[in-house]
């Protein structure tokens, strides 16, 4: 899941040394990406609670350490977390593989491959889908996604469209809302800038972890692609779902075309 909506992580990696200097950076991030130590059980319990409509089974692409799925799991829904990054997946499985009725996949949102087809359930939560970098692997991703759910199951999208002025914002500093560690302190420096021409926005930050041994800083860079709703339905449809509502927001308000939040409930035929 994205940390705070915006902060997310991607490397692009060099060979030989900088690769392995770089992946073991990933595995430090992993480690504190819950560095901001906020309380998000009411938005995994909204995915809960949607969830429960359609079945047990749920599919939670995309999960990094796979925090949402083990709040899942420990509410009666049998989960099954995949990611990209074996870094998150392996601090997943750390964290939270003693729990019952989770499991723990590293695959691929785009080309995915499990034993299973029979979900009930599927969510992309805020932003998660904008780490893919263009529509093809968008529909790349939900004709994955439909292969391995039952006939009548629930794929649902929360997203946010994109913006039509270009912006940017200069360096910020930003510390945990709370404190989530008694033997480090964490935080972050970043600024950013969005182009609506490309639909892209361009993140650079620098992770700050002090601990007894001094501060350590790992710098990182992402890029998020938004996409366009008539392009998202459009490739939801050739996959095979059909679209059951359309939302502005949690509480099921009708989304209408001035609304730049945008939830998607989808069926799979």
């Amino acid at each position: 899941m994205m940390e705070i909506g915006l902060f997310s992580l991607m490397f692009c990696f060099a060979a030989g040394e900088k690769e392995d200097t770089a992946m073991n950076e990933y595995a430090k991030h992993a480690a504190i990406w819950d560095w901001d130590g906020y309380d998000n059980s009411p938005e995994y319990d909204y995915w809960c609670s949607y969830a429960k409509q359609f079945g047990k089974k749920v599919l939670l692409p995309m999960c990094a350490i796979g925090q949402a799925g083990a709040y899942m799991a420990q509410h009666g829904l049998d989960v099954t977390a995949f990611d990209l990054t074996k870094e998150m997946i392996e601090q997943g499985k750390k964290r939270f593989g003693s729990i019952p009725n989770l499991s723990f996949e590293n695959a691929d949102i785009c080309d995915l491959h499990l034993k299973d087809n029979n979900y009930d359930f599927c969510f992309i939560a805020t932003q998660d889908l904008n780490l893919l970098a263009d529509i093809d692997m968008v529909r790349k991703a939900f004709r994955s996604i439909a292969l391995h759910l039952r006939k009548g199951a629930c794929f649902a999208l929360e997203l946010v469209l994109p913006l039509h002025e270009s912006f940017a914002y200069p360096s910020q500093t930003y510390y945990p809302r709370v404190p989530n560690y008694t033997d480090k302190k964490v935080w972050k420096e970043g600024k950013g800038r969005y182009d609506a021409v490309t639909k892209r926005q361009y993140i650079d930050q620098v992770i700050y972890i002090q601990d007894e041994k001094g501060i350590e800083s790992i710098p990182h860079s992402i890029i998020l692609q938004y996409f366009e709703r008539d392009d998202i339905l459009s490739a939801l449809k050739d996959a095979g779902f059909h679209i059951a509502a359309e939302y502005k927001n949690r509480e099921k308000d009708v989304w209408t075309p001035e609304n730049q939040a945008w939830i998607v409930e989808t069926i799979r035929n």
